[in-house]
């Protein structure tokens, strides 16, 4: 977290209110589980979407005590999600730590992060109708897409469906942020498309980078962009036949630049002295240079 901060120095205050917000929620709670729901939650976190959602509310000039509640909220959500998909994995590490199903088991951690969904949903009580019918929306189409994934476990999907796949996993929270963010003003039509698309185009090579470091998807039956491409040049092999095939993997990658590339491409498009944070947050989180 500190080298992202010292990266949008710019939105340093907004960060660290939102920092002392997020341990007062978890403090507030009479959870007995709330010391390892804190290092979990502060144990190195990337925090992109809440750093987003603030750089997007500069851009958008809305200087609203409501961006602090979306940003909580999506965070919370992330973290839930987080908890609960350490549970269908069956990890047993999260951030460098013993996972709260590893600890607690799958029961416990149900619950852990239906308590923390119950604090985001709190937080946006705190917005608006229009907001939380926003959030709602968007939390539906993940769960959607969560749910075709497990539908096409150890099933050989297109191109086409990995990428639509993808978004929906990680997409939409991140989206979330920024409809809810439109709803505080009046803003062009083209300043709102081009943010739009920047932010589809970075989530996309956001998951596809992410699926890139995970190691046990194959033995889970999720099948990596690099897997399909290696199965689309050798249909008769099996997905456990891939053995990190750098030809693949360079592939993917590629992939994952060309998506970089368009999201940079709608961000260029916008006049705001805030885009160059959200390009150095881009080109860093994914390890891209270019």
């Amino acid at each position: 977290m500190d080298k992202i901060k010292s990266d949008i120095s710019l939105i340093e205050n907004e960060l660290l209110s939102f920092e002392k917000n997020l341990i007062d929620i978890i403090e507030g709670g009479d959870d007995f589980l709330k010391e390892d729901v804190k290092k979990f939650l502060f144990n190195s976190p990337k925090r992109l979407r809440v750093i987003f959602t603030f750089l997007f509310s500069k851009i958008l000039k809305t200087d609203n005590k409501i961006v602090q509640k979306i940003a909580l909220a999506q965070e919370l959500i992330h973290s839930a999600s987080l908890i609960h998909d350490d549970i269908i994995d069956e990890s047993k590490t999260r951030r460098k730590l013993p996972s709260l199903f590893c600890t607690y088991g799958s029961k416990m951690a149900v619950l852990e992060g239906d308590l923390l969904l119950s604090y985001a949903l709190f937080e946006l009580g705190g917005t608006t109708p229009q907001i939380l019918k926003i959030f709602a929306d968007k939390i539906k189409l993940t769960l959607f897409g969560e749910l075709s994934q497990n539908k096409n476990l150890n099933h050989i999907i297109s191109e086409e469906q990995y990428i639509e796949k993808s978004y929906n996993k990680t997409g939409n929270l991140f989206m979330a942020g920024l409809e809810a963010l439109f709803t505080l003003g009046e803003f062009n039509l083209d300043l709102k498309n081009n943010l739009r698309n920047f932010l589809k185009n970075y989530t996309i090579a956001f998951q596809i980078d992410n699926d890139l470091k995970i190691s046990n998807d194959i033995k889970n039956g999720n099948y990596t962009l690099a897997v399909l491409y290696f199965l689309r040049d050798y249909p008769e092999k099996k997905p456990s036949d891939f053995s990190d095939d750098e030809k693949y993997i360079s592939l993917a990658r590629n992939k994952k630049e060309e998506y970089i590339k368009s999201s940079l491409k709608y961000l260029d498009k916008i006049e705001s002295p805030y885009k160059k944070d959200l390009k150095k947050n881009v080109l860093s989180s994914l390890g891209s240079k270019i």
